[in-house]
């Protein structure tokens, strides 16, 4: 009886920022009219660079387990600092601090929910994650603002 060997198992290749970035927008250009798309790539776009612009504080994560998820951990932990996440029939939605947002103490809750809430339609409350829609963040003095805030709480966090 003569044994054949299967082909050695390839791990698959480890996902890259540009990756990602290309799922993101696959993703989003099904649910987003023609006419926006260059407006939340440019708002995408802005995130990478602040996030690529910091790193001591943070890195890309590769091992997102959505597909078409962009996002930045502290490095150091595996704490995901902020998400883009594309959304079905609605624009994508920036998360920051998805997982940990408890962390953060009332008073630095309350800072980071009412800088959302003062460039956004959709009123965060308490229990709400610490999250803002893409097209609020087309706005360019919304999205200074909101990088402002990302600044702040890479120092409390």
């Amino acid at each position: 009886m003569t044994r054949t060997l299967s082909p050695p198992r390839t791990l698959s290749p480890t996902r890259t920022l540009p990756l990602a970035r290309d799922e993101f927008i696959a993703a989003m250009n099904r649910d987003t009219v023609g006419s926006e798309r260059p407006r939340f790539l440019a708002v995408l776009d802005a995130m990478i660079a602040w996030s690529v612009a910091r790193p001591t504080m943070l890195r890309f994560r590769a091992e997102e387990s959505h597909r078409g998820v962009v996002s930045f951990e502290r490095v150091g932990s595996n704490v995901v600092f902020w998400a883009a996440c594309p959304r079905r029939n609605e624009a994508p939605k920036l998360d920051l601090l998805p997982r940990a947002a408890r962390a953060l103490s009332t008073d630095e809750r309350a800072t980071a929910m009412n800088a959302l809430n003062a460039h956004t339609r959709e009123t965060l409350t308490v229990e709400d994650p610490l999250r803002i829609g893409f097209s609020a963040l087309k706005n360019v003095a919304a999205r200074a603002a909101v990088l402002e805030l990302m600044d702040d709480l890479l120092v409390v966090t």
